[in-house]
């Protein structure tokens, strides 16, 4: 049912968008919609489409809370509502309040967590002493209860919040990681005295924000962030080496030991080269500290930073229509127009002379052009 929902709301938006070049100014039309938006559409013509013919007519429309904004978004004037339409308000409510796929997905692990009887909610009884930090920055009307809209919109402020700080979603999750191992008393943050076995690359107490000897977990992905950008590395460098980290580093510690290297050792693995490589004081163990500033040493070399990595990404995206993760000259254009690559540019990124360009030359060069050097 839902599927035969969907495609003749596809239809009626096709016809709908017609009525765009009569009505420029409807915003409407530019919403971005999410899968969520479409299982709410559907919700609500389940509980409120009486007769079934998969659209809200007027009556059916009054039952809705938010029947006084309904004409908005009846976007072909029919006086129906079509799911594809409902989908519309469901998005724009959202949009307005930043609430993006991610938030949606949090809210959703947050309610499997804590929502014990499944109604869809945080009730009271359900609200720990560990989480949230605050219950009243997320009850926005204080009756005790946190919903799947008031938990999404939290979360999204939250995600600004750390966007605005410089935090990337590796920061996010390594410090959800170091709070869920040490956070001893259960209490949501760090103590001074849980902090000091933490594996935290910084003095900790300079990121107590608010100065109450409890580091939360944005503070602590504060720090972290702080010390990635420091360092000048990128997500996919610190992405790139943790799961296999935390694979042998079993006290999560932030050192892996001599002691936890030899069972690897024992069943046959060589270790030695990677201890050549990223041992850098030749104790013959490996620290978090050693490889993060192995990491750093060479992506000094190669001189670009996280926005440059990322731009890359995107290009690579944009050109490699035969998806071996290396742009060739016939997959670009002749010239660079409004783009960044170009066969015109081809020779000046292609460094190594391969005939094919990588996420790594690109973005020294995007970098390169950024900078003024060549």
């Amino acid at each position: 049912m839902r599927y035969v929902l969907m495609a003749m709301g596809v239809l009626t938006f096709q016809i709908a968008a017609l009525a765009q070049l009569l009505t420029p100014t409807n915003s409407r039309f530019s919403t971005k919609l999410i899968a969520a938006d479409l299982e709410s559409a559907d919700q609500t013509l389940a509980i409120a489409d009486i007769d079934d013919d998969g659209q809200l007519d007027q009556k059916e429309q009054s039952k809705l809370e938010w029947f006084a904004q309904s004409k908005e978004f009846d976007l072909d004037h029919d006086q129906k509502l079509t799911q594809i339409e409902i989908a519309i308000y469901f998005g724009s409510q959202r949009n307005e309040n930043d609430v993006e796929a991610i938030d949606i997905t949090v809210t959703e692990r947050a309610l499997k967590a804590h929502d014990k009887n499944g109604n869809g909610q945080i009730d009271p009884d359900e609200i720990s002493s560990a989480w949230p930090d605050d219950p009243s920055e997320i009850d926005v009307d204080g009756n005790g209860i946190m919903t799947f809209t008031e938990l999404s919109r939290a979360f999204a402020s939250r995600r600004v919040i750390r966007q605005e700080l410089g935090i990337l979603g590796v920061d996010q999750g390594w410090a959800i990681k170091i709070r869920t191992r040490f956070d001893r008393d259960q209490d949501g943050g760090l103590n001074e005295e849980e902090w000091k076995s933490a594996p935290l690359p910084d003095d900790p107490e300079k990121f107590d924000e608010n100065g109450d000897g409890r580091l939360s977990t944005l503070d602590i992905a504060t720090l972290l962030a702080k010390h990635r950008q420091k360092l000048g590395l990128t997500e996919q460098d610190q992405l790139g080496f943790r799961p296999m980290f935390v694979k042998f580093d079993k006290d999560f510690n932030g050192i892996v030991s001599k002691q936890e290297l030899e069972p690897f050792v024992a069943q046959g693995a060589d270790m030695s080269e990677v201890l050549e490589k990223w041992d850098i004081d030749k104790n013959g163990e490996l620290s978090i500290r050693e490889i993060e500033q192995e990491l750093a040493r060479l992506r000094d070399e190669k001189g670009y930073t996280d926005k440059h990595a990322e731009q890359a990404n995107r290009l690579i995206l944009r050109h490699d229509s035969n998806l071996d993760k290396h742009v060739s000259k016939n997959e670009l254009p002749d010239t660079d127009g409004s783009d960044a690559l170009s066969k015109e540019l081809f020779p000046q990124i292609d460094r190594n002379g391969d005939g094919v360009i990588n996420h790594d030359e690109i973005a020294r060069y995007l970098a390169s052009q950024s900078t003024g050097v060549k």
